[in-house]
């Protein structure tokens, strides 16, 4: 018998230190993560200062929906939290490709684009944590690489040879900054109920609706042989602070 209570007490013991948070308590704050969506268009014609616009002239006024996610991890937290991120997004613009005579195609042509970016983030969540205000700006700023690739009307690698026989395939990747500024809006004052157990039993102790203004500066750092792939525009999405 007395083997039998040894064997229980030692089972409630790993459940209580498996267990996310106790009642009334929060669990560790460490990790965030996002899911993102936004529009996305490659100043690619302002390299040519009005003498050419190829990017036009294909695309149209088309912009990429861009869907991706992010991982951050907190390695400070005081006033405010500091940590470092990583950011993945996909997308891809569709149009008529061009003849060598410069008309319009039958055909289709796609350009895809996955910008991959790490950087340093801080969100001021200061009067969210001390006086329960629900909104918390963030600040972002790294460097990101924007790997591109287009496909031709059969869905191959598209290629151009000039007319000194020099060919030239339509992939690369291009170095760039980048930088944001956003606004989070604190889900858990809506439902302090189930972001209670959404902590205890998950360990996500918070969850945020959020706006971000984004200004990728993505052009190899002035180079004249890259893709000007440089462009602003507003992000949205969603985010779970654990």
């Amino acid at each position: 018998m007395k083997r039998v209570w040894m064997a229980v007490v030692a089972c409630c013991g790993f459940a209580l230190a498996g267990a996310p948070a106790r009642a009334g308590e929060e669990s560790p704050r460490s990790f965030a993560m996002e899911l993102r969506l936004g529009l996305y268009q490659p100043s690619i014609d302002g390299e040519f200062d009005g003498g050419a616009t190829p990017f036009r002239d294909i695309f149209r006024d088309d912009s990429a929906w861009m869907f991706g996610g992010e991982l951050d991890y907190q390695f400070f937290q005081g006033f405010g939290s500091l940590g470092v991120f990583g950011m993945m997004h996909y997308g891809r613009l569709s149009g008529k490709a061009l003849e060598a005579d410069g008309e319009r195609s039958a055909d289709r042509t796609r350009m895809i684009l996955l910008p991959m970016t790490a950087g340093l983030v801080y969100r001021f969540d200061v009067f969210s944590r001390r006086w329960g205000i629900p909104l918390v700006p963030a600040f972002k700023f790294g460097a990101t690489h924007t790997l591109w690739w287009v496909r031709d009307g059969v869905d191959d690698k598209a290629s151009y040879t000039d007319e000194d026989g020099k060919r030239f395939d339509g992939a690369g990747g291009t170095w760039g900054l980048y930088g944001s500024a956003g606004l989070f809006l604190m889900l858990n004052i809506f439902e302090p109920h189930t972001a209670k157990t959404f902590d205890n039993e998950l360990g996500v102790n918070g969850s945020y609706l959020f706006i971000e203004y984004v200004y990728q500066w993505v052009n190899d750092f002035g180079s004249d042989k890259s893709f000007d792939l440089s462009d602003g525009g507003v992000y949205f999405g969603l985010a779970f602070e654990m």
